[in-house]
């Protein structure tokens, strides 16, 4: 992504008659909104000429079509699932962000604070001036560049960023994000340069023309809102993150909701442990695509996971991290997704997972949130009671309980709820059950004594019975943790049991 630079770092330096070189907030909203494509109409120097008419056309279209596609919809999902969070926590981590401020904004519209970091340079605040030199042209045309890539991918591309901001007309990190916040409806009220220390502390440097590895944009939306913007050039590698105080500057800060897109699977690697633990201790809420946490890390005792979209494995770029847990998990049972995000970018192959911090300890298990009841068949065997009255099955478990400590202190015993799916049917059984997936109780509570549990994706062979067969065990608590079903289920039970 190519983006406009400063003419020469040496003017930051030369006062021009003037006392402070500060930033001249007014020019940077000027700017950020002509390279926006947004027309200023005191501004007809620039907005009069020819390179730039195409330059709003071009940008224009850009903006509508993605906020069509892509940002109302991010938007409306953040309404139906995330708002509530929001009112709550009003701070975002994002880690592996880069200046990507435009989806985090659509993602937590109600948000205050927004922590960003990457590898690349925070850069320079846009000057028009640029607009009104012979290098016009060009800026614009790295600015659409830039723009389309990021708009068509939900995501800047690492390698490709940190070359072209460096050879950019303007360049670093804070040209984009003021651009991202202009064309978000957002006026940029204050910038300020900041110096992290290694305790976690920061150093605010003012408003004015020097370089610095951090950054903080104070914006108000149309409504009067004000938001804060902080990014930090930052490598967040194990040991780095440390030596750098930027993770002691996270844990000062009040526990909220995180976002991860497109972050290069690193928190898959051991080298990464130390701010996938970081995210995990400190968030409410992630939300985040296959890239971020792997879900082998989400403790059930402490998560409840939502899964969106679709799941089958990674582009081939990144192969080697695939997750059958993850896979399995999609294929038991997913909530449809309206907008692309992450790598697979597209709409309909893109896969959101909403991760949420169960409240005093409630265990969780891999759902869908919300999944509309399927559409009422016609009566069939599986509706008939007298075909169940034994069952041998091969059985994937798909979805789990947990005995939490309030089911333990107030039980002797307890029956525990999993969902399996019907891999085979053994013994020349009914196929009309193979395929489904079937409610079935077994003992996780016995004399007070936790029983050994199977991890999701094993496959076991079993007879079942209903568990109304037996009525000795009907007085048993359940303890179900599984989405509730649009109709009554018939709960079975192990023979052997």
């Amino acid at each position: 992504m190519k983006f406009l630079s400063l003419i020469s770092t040496g003017l930051i330096f030369i006062s021009l008659g003037k006392a402070n070189n500060n930033i001249d907030i007014d020019d940077v909203n000027l700017a950020s909104k002509l390279i926006a494509g947004i027309s200023v109409d005191v501004e007809n120097s620039i907005s009069s000429k020819e390179d730039w008419k195409k330059h709003q056309g071009a940008m224009s279209k850009a903006w509508e079509r993605y906020k069509k596609s892509n940002l109302l919809p991010m938007l409306e999902w953040s309404g139906e699932y995330v708002s509530e969070d929001q009112e709550k926590h009003k701070d975002i981590r994002y880690p592996f962000s880069g200046p990507d401020i435009l989806h985090a904004l659509h993602m937590f519209p109600d948000a205050e604070n927004f922590i960003l970091c990457g590898l690349e340079p925070v850069g320079q605040a846009p000057k028009s001036e640029i607009l009104r030199s012979e290098n016009s042209a060009q800026a614009l045309a790295e600015i659409r560049t830039i723009l389309e890539e990021s708009l068509r991918f939900s995501f800047f591309k690492t390698l490709d960023m940190r070359a072209e901001l460096t050879d950019a007309v303007y360049k670093g990190t804070l040209p984009i994000m003021c651009l991202f916040l202009s064309g978000s409806g957002y006026e940029i009220k204050n910038i300020e340069r900041l110096e992290l220390n290694k305790d976690g502390t920061i150093i605010n440097l003012g408003s004015k023309n020097i370089n610095s590895d951090a950054v903080r944009i104070q914006a108000k939306d149309q409504n009067g809102k004000i938001i804060n913007i902080l990014y930090f050039k930052t490598n967040i590698a194990n040991g780095l993150i440390k030596k750098s105080g930027f993770l002691q500057y996270l844990e000062n800060i009040p526990k909220g909701l995180s976002y991860v897109k497109a972050a290069s699977y690193l928190m898959h690697k051991n080298y990464f442990s130390e701010i996938r633990n970081h995210l995990l201790y400190h968030s409410k809420v992630i939300i985040q695509d296959d890239s971020g946490i792997p879900l082998r890390h989400f403790d059930q005792d402490q998560w409840q996971m939502s899964l969106f979209g679709n799941y089958k494995k990674p582009i081939d770029l990144f192969k080697e991290h695939y997750q059958e847990d993850l896979r399995q998990s999609y294929e038991f049972r997913s909530t449809k997704l309206s907008f692309g995000t992450g790598y697979k970018w597209r709409k309909g192959q893109s896969n959101l997972m909403l991760a949420k911090r169960m409240k005093n300890g409630q265990p969780s298990t891999v759902i869908a949130a919300n999944k509309k009841p399927e559409p009422k068949k016609e009566k069939s065997d599986l509706e008939e009671p007298e075909v169940f009255k034994s069952l041998d099955f091969r059985l994937k478990l798909v979805a789990k309980s947990i005995i939490d400590k309030k089911t333990t202190n107030e039980n002797k015993s307890a029956f525990i709820m999993n969902k399996y799916l019907v891999v085979s049917i053994n013994n020349g059984g009914s196929k009309s059950f193979l395929g489904k997936t079937i409610n079935v109780v077994r003992v996780g509570l016995l004399n007070g004594k936790l029983m050994r549990e199977k991890q999701i994706g094993s496959i076991f062979s079993v007879k079942l019975s209903p568990l109304n067969e037996y009525p000795s065990l009907l007085n048993w608590t359940i303890k179900n943790d599984l989405p509730p079903t649009p109709k009554e289920e018939i709960i079975y039970i192990p023979s052997q049991s």
